[in-house]
């Protein structure tokens, strides 16, 4: 893997060769009194192209231009990254084609969510919401053993409580399919005030709540189950717990067997709740390159390397969208949303005439997993753009269409 130091160590030296080769022979002079040109200093190096590292984690790595991408174009999208015109974007891995083309960590320094799980690598990186997407896999595993019975089972009947706080006859009605859709019915507003804030709901959830399902199943009901999206991020969490509640092993030892060892990750780190339960609403860390093997089990129909992990049916439904979404300016956003399935977005590009569409996996702060079908591509990039706004979590797909889909023959 080209790190930043190679590339100032490559160019280090051929600034010095190329100031060796310009130098003036001495006693070469026709004896006149004018002086020698100066050497003119060579151009600095620009970022190389290499292959990614073999692993050895599953990912047949491939060049760029063997899989149809050009890497001149790479080289120029990572020299426009490296010279700060990206400045959120901490690593990026692209594969094309089943085979791992591109694979580059960007930042120099820790930051200070890692010191939650004690991680200590820069190639490990919080993915926040992307961990809702890879929990929808889990629940979709679990459903495929049959664990769980299937997405229409009644959501209460997955876990053991007895009673709950404002009980309101419709939550009988609540199923695992409106928990995967964010339809619940219950008072939640996680979007205002922003998660900056410690007003967030999500925020003083997660700070004052012990067994986060029991809390999320208390609250109010304020609207029928399945005729109202509100993005929530405890009702992922409970999900992990309704999983937990029914196979028989802990949430993560289970995604660790059934998802993640399959796919070769085993750098994996994650927050936990209170209960000890992992937080599959927010709290996976990854390397971006272990990210991107979602995106490609989508485009693979839920196998790797032959294997089947996760049934064809569960991810057609995982990128159906449930709701429509129009909810991003066009002229200010580079991806356009288009709808919510069962913890994945959907969405598309448009480049020129063209319309690119995509199954997203995003979190927080710029962390995307986007798996575009139709090119057989998949883009997995984090960033810390936490307290950017829209201009910083654009920066990815700003990215994708000015340098990548060009770069993609």
């Amino acid at each position: 893997m080209t790190t930043l130091t190679a590339i100032a160590d490559k160019a280090a030296k051929l600034i010095f060769y190329a100031l060796i080769l310009a130098a003036p022979a001495c006693g070469g002079g026709s004896g006149g009194d004018t002086a020698p040109n100066p050497p003119t200093p060579a151009p600095p190096a620009g970022f190389a192209y290499e292959v990614p590292e073999d692993r050895g984690d599953t990912w047949t790595v491939a060049h760029a231009s063997t899989q149809g991408v050009d890497e001149e174009a790479l080289e120029t999208m990572m020299d426009a990254v490296l010279a700060g015109d990206f400045d959120v974007i901490d690593s990026i891995a692209i594969a094309r084609g089943g085979g791992l083309i591109f694979d580059e960590v960007i930042r120099t320094e820790l930051a200070g969510n890692d010191a939650e799980v004690s991680n200590t690598e820069l190639a490990i990186h919080a993915q926040y919401s992307v961990s809702k997407s890879i929990t929808s896999l889990v629940v979709g595993i679990a459903i495929d053993e049959g664990f769980i019975s299937g997405v229409d089972v009644p959501y209460l009947e997955l876990f053991p409580y007895t009673d709950y706080a404002n009980w309101d006859e419709r939550k009988n009605d609540m199923t695992l399919e409106h928990v995967l859709t964010m339809q619940l019915g219950l008072d939640w507003n996680e979007g205002d005030p922003p998660y900056s804030s410690p007003d967030n709901q999500w925020n003083r959830f997660y700070f004052n709540e012990h067994d986060f399902a029991k809390a999320l199943l208390d609250l109010p009901v304020v609207a029928d189950p399945g005729t109202v999206f509100a993005y929530n991020t405890a009702a992922t969490v409970s999900l992990g717990q309704a999983v937990e509640n029914a196979v028989p092993l802990m949430l993560d030892d289970f995604g660790i067997s059934e998802l993640m060892l399959p796919l070769g990750i085993t750098d994996i780190e994650v927050t936990r709740t209170p209960t000890g339960l992992a937080n599959g609403g927010g709290g996976f860390y990854l390397r971006t390159r272990d990210a991107a093997k979602f995106g490609q089990l989508l485009l693979n129909d839920g196998t790797w390397n032959g294997a089947r992990i996760v049934s064809s049916d569960w991810l057609t439904a995982s990128v159906t969208p449930q709701t429509a979404m129009t909810w991003k300016d066009p002229e200010q956003w580079e991806w356009q949303v288009s709808g919510y399935g069962y913890q994945w977005w959907t969405g598309f590009y448009e480049q020129g005439d063209t319309v690119v569409d995509t199954y997203v996996a995003w979190g927080y702060g710029g962390q995307w997993v986007i798996a575009m079908p139709s090119l057989d591509l998949v883009v997995a990039i984090n960033s810390n753009g936490y307290d950017g706004g829209d201009a910083a979590l654009n920066q990815a797909h700003a990215l994708v269409r000015q340098h990548i889909l060009p770069a993609v023959r």
